[in-house]
């Protein structure tokens, strides 16, 4: 082999045995609790938060698998590996501040309604526990019940949860929006967002 193959080979070889490893993320082997109830139809799922296909439901106890740029790969007993990647909202959210919302220290469940010892308010709260463990909205929830029960809206359609309202996607095509009065849900109008309703992009 000629001296300058000889080098050339000599000094790639330096290079990668003096590259840096990869270091993982925090994140990376931790056990964590999902916000909120989330859906996938498939092993891949995007920040798009479409609410449709099996549910993971809030509180889950998750392992986080890997963590790179702009995913998440994760698993939870009894369901399959899945990857989440911030897809449409990244120039909204940090990935980091994205891992934050969706995966947390403490779990969720705890801070559903506590059943009060008044009848008539205790039947109104279990209504309104089972229709977050549903993945249901109504009328007069409050924002952090809203997110345990569907999940967060897309930060590219909604990029501040103080606003008045939060747009999400039912399915592919059909997008709703939920209302607030303060804290609290006053109405959700729901739409079909097919051809020639303005929309931009198909949605993966």
């Amino acid at each position: 082999m000629p001296r300058a193959h000889v080098a050339a080979a000599a000094a790639l070889a330096l290079a990668v045995a003096c590259k840096e490893p990869r270091v993982p993320h925090p994140l990376a082997t931790q056990f964590r609790y999902i916000c909120c109830n989330l859906h996938y139809e498939k092993p891949e799922i995007t920040d798009a938060n479409y609410l449709r296909g099996k549910l993971i439901p809030l509180g889950t106890r998750v392992q986080i698998l890997e963590v790179r740029k702009d995913s998440v790969k994760f698993e939870a007993a009894g369901y399959p590996p899945i990857t989440l990647a911030l897809k449409y909202g990244a120039r909204n959210l940090t990935m980091d501040q994205y891992l934050g919302r969706i995966f947390l220290v403490d779990d969720p469940y705890g801070r559903l309604p506590k059943l009060p010892p008044d009848g008539k308010q205790a039947v109104e709260v279990d209504k309104t526990r089972r229709m977050i463990e549903e993945g249901t909205v109504s009328v007069g929830m409050t924002r952090e019940q809203v997110l345990m029960a569907i999940g967060y809206p897309p930060a590219d359609r909604t990029p501040a949860l103080d606003g008045p309202s939060w747009k999400y996607w039912a399915n592919r095509g059909d997008t709703f929006e939920i209302y607030f009065d303060g804290d609290q849900v006053s109405r959700v109008s729901r739409q079909a967002e097919g051809p020639g309703s303005g929309r931009r992009r198909r949605r993966g």
